[in-house]
């Protein structure tokens, strides 16, 4: 989640670009300055065209950082905060440092986007207007006039569409997000919030691959074509939250000490990659070492940072030149709730947290072993599904055992207890009767 390309902090935000903007950008620039600098007939020459191209690529990607910028300045308001925005193609993903608490502060943070693109649609559309009224019945509109024109019309509607696209109640749209939120505060319940989000954003995804194949023999193939591609994403990112609301059940309860790495590999700083790879790592991804010199602990090295090296510089760089300083890896408690410190991990980006205060590090909490814990988890979870599902039927498949009502009338009652045969008169006790008695008693003992 942590991916892209660092452009710098916009209020204490860290704002990443994810790398589909190379591409699109690009897109934006030669389909925008080829339409543009052909009207040069028109009073638009090839640096003009070429320039407000540039200019409305630019102007387009700060739209979409503007949205997500508005998600984050009110979860701040609200209280749980965001250090980290990584902008995608219609959106993008908002870091928060906490959990919405509460159904109210999710449904604000997740509407300040959409708000603030309808906001964005109404300034550039008056702009828009405007200069359509003072320079639309000109012969003679300048160049400068020309372009602000265009740019206005285009931020115009690329708004409108980046504030439709996002209500769409699709997971990772902002629309899932304001779903759960309301049936977060009518259920009372997180988990009956995202199953009900997940089961929204299928049926929509559904109904969007429906008016695809629809359109496909009525018009072009292609709108049809994206249209069902569209959908079945929707369907597909709506199983995102059935598997995360899985996981959640599994580690309900759990602690970060269930899931501890109790006894870290500790390498000496001049230890190479290719040395640290072979004998700490070898198939074991998402673990960590602790990089230490003498008794004094620099930092931390995983998976995640020799991933980022070509393996051809292993054998020449040391540990100590790869590794994560130890002010900058992130750390938690052995008492921590275990969702919210994997929450921390996977915004970190790294393959551990460290457990302890200063230089007195006792484990590590890695993504090997909260993967482990799951592992076990699920295991049990599955064995005890087993066993509460009833025995199969005919073709093995399982079917619940039969009302009494539904049995036989020879079924349906409870079997009567045997009867015991008739017992033979008791005899009449003798002299020798206790003598009797012993003996049995010492026969049954040999025997």
């Amino acid at each position: 989640m942590n991916s892209g390309v660092p452009l710098g902090r916009i209020f204490g935000t860290e704002i990443r670009a994810h790398w589909t903007w190379v591409f699109l950008l690009a897109l934006i620039t030669v389909v925008f300055g080829g339409e543009l600098s052909a009207q040069t007939k028109d009073g638009f020459d090839p640096a003009w065209g070429w320039g407000t191209a540039i200019v409305t690529a630019v102007l387009v990607f700060a739209s979409v950082t503007v949205h997500e910028l508005a998600h984050v300045g009110i979860a701040r308001r609200n209280g749980i905060g965001g250090n980290v925005v990584v902008v995608q193609m219609l959106g993008g993903t908002y870091l928060m440092e906490t959990r919405p608490r509460t159904p109210g502060q999710e449904l604000r943070t997740a509407l300040a986007g959409p708000v603030l693109s309808l906001a964005m649609l109404l300034v550039f559309g008056a702009a828009a207007g405007f200069l359509e009224l003072v320079w639309g019945a000109s012969d003679n509109v300048p160049q400068g006039i020309a372009a602000a024109a265009f740019v206005t019309d285009v931020l115009a509607l690329f708004n409108l569409l980046l504030a439709t696209i996002n209500l769409i109640p699709g997971y990772p749209m902002d629309g899932a997000r304001i779903v759960h939120a309301i049936s977060w505060a009518r259920s009372g319940s997180e988990e009956v919030a995202t199953a009900t989000a997940s089961r929204v954003g299928r049926l929509v995804g559904v109904g969007v691959m429906l008016v695809g194949a629809a359109l496909v023999p009525l018009t072009d193939l292609w709108p049809g074509l994206a249209l069902i591609v569209a959908g079945w994403l929707l369907i597909g990112s709506s199983r995102v939250l059935d598997r995360r609301a899985l996981l959640q059940s599994l580690i309900a309860g759990a602690r970060v000490s269930d899931a501890l790495d109790s006894e870290p590999a500790r390498i000496p700083p001049q230890l190479t990659l290719d040395v640290f790879a072979g004998e700490y790592l070898g198939d074991r991804l998402g673990a960590a070492a602790l990089v230490e010199r003498g008794q004094e602990l620099l930092g931390m090295i995983g998976t995640a940072q020799i991933r980022r090296i070509p393996r051809r510089k292993w054998p020449s760089m040391r540990t100590e030149q790869a590794m994560v300083p130890l002010g900058s890896v992130p750390r938690t408690s052995g008492d921590a709730e275990l969702w919210p410190a994997l929450e921390i991990l996977e915004r970190s980006g790294l393959d551990a947290l460290m457990i302890g205060t200063g230089e007195q590090v006792s484990a590590l909490f890695t993504r090997r072993s909260a993967a482990h814990l799951i592992r076990q988890r699920a295991e049990e979870h599955a064995k005890q599904s087993a066993a509460a599902m009833p025995p199969r039927g005919f073709f093995g498949r399982r079917r619940p055992p039969a009302p009494l009502s539904a049995r036989p009338s020879w079924a349906a009652s409870p079997p009567k207890p045997p009867t015991a045969p008739p017992s033979e008169p008791t005899p009449a006790p003798t002299d020798d009767t206790d003598e009797t008695h012993d003996t049995d008693d010492t026969d049954d003992t040999q025997r």
